[in-house]
């Protein structure tokens, strides 16, 4: 069913978290202008009491005009109406901006929570990748200086006899990815301790994260050979005198059928894998000599290959992979003591210098947000909890691109059914950035339809577009029906 967002107004949206899964040129922003105006109109909200969290400095500036705009011609079509005159001088101290901008606010009000100066500056991105490399090149040399035998090993592992800019790179560069998470050393600590197997040598391999990741894509490449054989037959099928070829087709598919039905676990699917048996080639002389030799020739090929991916997938068996992983996991722990030990350091510089980088906007607002509790769990601060309560609603546009850690402060200062969410899993191109459009296609197969949510989350779905002209959506899907699938959402870019 093609939804719009005026169809979805006589639907009860309220105290719920809303997701808008809009399709392109479905107009996301101006369904989250609309909802903006149904706040204040419909639930009384003042314009002071949202927050729109919006992608660019730019997109934020579009989103007041827009607001703006369409509060005036509510008041054309209701002049009198003094709710909507009140919004217009309350557009000023309207929380409308970046993600970045909120959490700058929340840092300039409470900077006395986080023991930093209340006059600190953003440094410009070259100094910050000055800072960046003396922090780097001062923690090497006291390495080196004290003949540290962890590092010795690191230095092993990752460099050769050109110098040790490698391990510099890997150290700068997973420091900078674990930013997005919103408890870095937390998140780099669980990842590490991962690959301690430790009394799991004995483990199914398939348990572990790399072992499902290996088999998914294991059992997906198997679909696409079974899907060759399938042509094949698909083929052959046109000259029913040739059963013997087309009964040889049929019997490949089953055995790949087999393999794919038995891996549920690394054991089963290698032994699977090792007697799967292809049937010899029949040619019918009654059939096409012709078609039956073309499809034997390419049958062939296609046999090859699966045989040499299969051979080359199961070079090892549960107990050799977790016995690899976890004699990794020494040098896995020196690195991310390095990472730490950097992170510590880079981060005293910026201190001395009352500084803070483009990743600390979202972490030290988040730290002056939550505080961990006496069992060692994350809670709101007196901080959140006020803006939980200044803060009725919370709208945000291109959601598809948030990362984890904003999600976690706009989650931790929100009522937890005041979230209106716009976006388009499609549209997210900020991987780079470590957006997580997982986010959003959690909550797009968790959320219930509106029209039959009774609980605090809902999803509103928006594919029809009015801005392009059918044949070109015709052949668009048909391209995108087969690339874009969910394994390629959920790959990393």
């Amino acid at each position: 069913m093609n939804w719009t967002y005026e169809q979805s107004k006589a639907i009860e949206t309220r105290n719920k978290n809303i997701l808008v899964a809009a399709a392109a040129g479905s107009g996301k922003t101006a369904v989250l202008v609309e909802r903006i105006i149904r706040f204040i109109l419909e639930e009384h909200i003042d314009l002071d009491k949202l927050l729109v969290v919006t992608f660019t400095n730019a997109a934020a500036s579009q989103m007041r005009e827009k607001i703006l705009e369409a509060i005036y011609k509510k008041l054309e079509e209701d002049p009198e109406n003094q709710e909507l005159q009140r919004q217009i001088v309350l557009m000023n101290k309207a929380s409308i901006s970046t993600i970045h901008s909120f959490c700058l606010e929340v840092i300039r009000n409470y900077f006395y929570e986080i023991d930093i100066s209340a006059n600190f500056r953003i440094g410009d991105s070259a100094e910050i990748e000055l800072l960046k490399q003396d922090a780097i090149l001062e923690l090497f040399e006291e390495k080196y200086e004290a003949q540290d035998e962890k590092f010795q090993k690191l230095l092993d592992c990752y460099t050769d006899y050109h110098g040790d800019e490698q391990l510099q790179e890997i150290v700068l560069k997973t420091y900078e990815f674990i930013q997005s998470s919103p408890f870095p050393e937390e998140w780099l600590e669980k990842a590490t301790n991962s690959f301690n197997r430790e009394g799991k040598i004995e483990e199914d391999f398939a348990n572990t994260i790399w072992g499902k990741i290996l088999l998914e894509s294991y059992i997906e490449e198997l679909k696409k050979y079974r899907l060759e054989y399938m042509i094949m037959k698909q083929n052959l099928s046109r000259h029913p005198e040739a059963y013997e070829a087309y009964k040889t087709l049929c019997q490949d598919i089953d055995t790949i059928s087999n393999m794919i039905e038995h891996s549920t676990t690394w054991k089963n699917a290698a032994n699977a894998a090792y007697i799967a048996e292809f049937p010899k080639w029949k040619t019918d002389k009654k059939a096409d000599l012709s078609i039956q030799e073309q499809t034997k020739e390419k049958r062939t090929k296609v046999n090859r290959a699966l045989k040499e991916y299969v051979k080359a997938f199961f070079t090892f068996d549960s107990k050799q992979a977790n016995e690899d992983i976890n004699q990794m996991y020494p040098v896995l722990k020196a690195l991310s003591e390095l990472i730490v030990e950097f992170t510590d350091k880079y981060a005293r510089k910026k201190k001395e210098k009352n500084l803070i980088d483009f990743s600390d906007i979202e972490h030290m607002a988040l730290k002056i947000l939550v505080k961990k509790n006496e069992n060692g769990e994350y809670e709101k601060t007196e901080v959140a909890k006020a803006y939980t309560e200044k803060f009725v609603a919370i709208a945000i546009d291109e959601y598809q691109d948030s990362n984890l850690i904003q999600e976690y402060i706009l989650t931790t200062i929100s009522r937890g059914n005041n979230i209106f969410m716009v976006g388009d899993v499609k549209q997210s191109i900020y991987k780079f950035r470590q957006a997580r459009p997982e986010l959003f296609l959690e909550k797009y197969d968790t959320y219930p339809k509106v029209e039959v949510a009774n609980g605090s989350v809902a999803k509103i779905q928006l594919f029809k577009n009015f801005r392009s002209r059918k044949n070109i959506l015709n052949i668009t899907n048909l391209v995108f029906e087969s690339i874009m699938t969910r394994a390629l959402r959920r790959c990393r870019i």
